[in-house]
C-alpha cells in the first residue's frame, strides 16, 4: 500500500477534472481567446476578489469591475496576440481547490496566476485570484 499510495495521489480526481474544466471554460478560453464574458460570470463566484500588486502599489478589484476593464481592453482593438496556458498545479482538498496556471503571450512568459475554488451547491466557483506578470 505504501509503494502505491504516492503514484494514486499524483492520478487527476474527478474534482480535479471539474476544476480544470472549470477553469479552462469559464476563465482561460473567454478571456484570453476573447470569448464571451457571461462564461466568466458563471465560473466566478459574485464575491470574487483579484489581488493586485502593480508598480508598488496594492489593489483588490471585484469581479464586476474586472469584467469591466476586460471590456475596456477589449474596446481598443489592439493587436492580436497569441496565449497558451499550462496547469502547473491543480490541489483539491474537501470544498477547497487552488491552481497554479503559467499564462504565455507571444510565445513567453507574461503571467503566473493563482485562483482559490469553493465547491458550492451548484459546482465549483472561483472565489479570488492573484498573478505575478513578466
Amino acid at each position: 500500500f505504501l509503494i502505491l499510495a504516492p503514484l494514486d495521489c499524483q492520478r487527476p480526481s474527478g474534482e480535479k477534472t471539474a476544476v480544470r474544466q472549470l477553469i479552462t471554460e469559464a476563465y482561460l478560453e473567454p478571456l484570453y481567446e476573447k470569448g464571451d464574458l457571461a462564461e466568466i460570470r458563471a465560473g466566478f463566484h459574485p464575491d470574487f476578489s483579484m489581488y493586485v500588486l502593480y508598480k508598488g502599489r496594492f489593489y483588490i478589484n471585484g469581479l464586476e469591475k474586472w469584467l469591466a476593464n476586460i471590456e475596456k481592453n477589449r474596446a481598443k482593438n489592439l493587436p492580436p496576440k497569441s496565449y497558451s496556458w499550462k496547469f502547473e498545479s491543480i490541489d483539491v482538498s474537501g470544498q477547497t481547490a487552488v491552481v497554479k496556471l503559467r499564462i504565455k503571450q507571444d510565445g513567453k512568459l507574461k503571467y503566473v496566476d493563482y485562483l482559490t475554488l469553493y465547491k458550492f451547491e451548484n459546482g465549483w466557483k472561483v472565489i479570488t485570484k492573484q498573478f505575478s506578470m513578466y
